[in-house]
């Protein structure tokens, strides 16, 4: 994996408690921003997939639609009413 180097500016209040946090997890703080980086990346996949996911309505029927199905099968004892 090859890794491009970047440069963020944070505030000194930021920066010490990043600081801070990698220490207490024994972790760099370098590695802590690509796992936040990473994370956000991830959050905006889940994000567009579910999109794409609500926008295909193959197989999907109106509220209307269902109510008017169930209330017929209700009405020849096929469900309980």
């Amino acid at each position: 994996m090859t890794l491009k180097r970047t440069t963020i500016f944070l505030t000194e209040e930021q920066h010490e408690s990043l600081r801070r946090l990698a220490f207490e997890q024994r972790t760099s703080m370098a590695k802590l921003l690509r796992d936040a980086a990473l994370e956000i990346l991830e959050d905006e996949q889940d994000v567009r997939e579910g999109l794409k996911a609500l926008a295909d309505d193959e197989g999907t029927v109106s509220l209307e639609h269902y109510q008017r199905q169930r209330k017929e099968r209700e009405l020849r004892g096929e469900l309980p009413a």
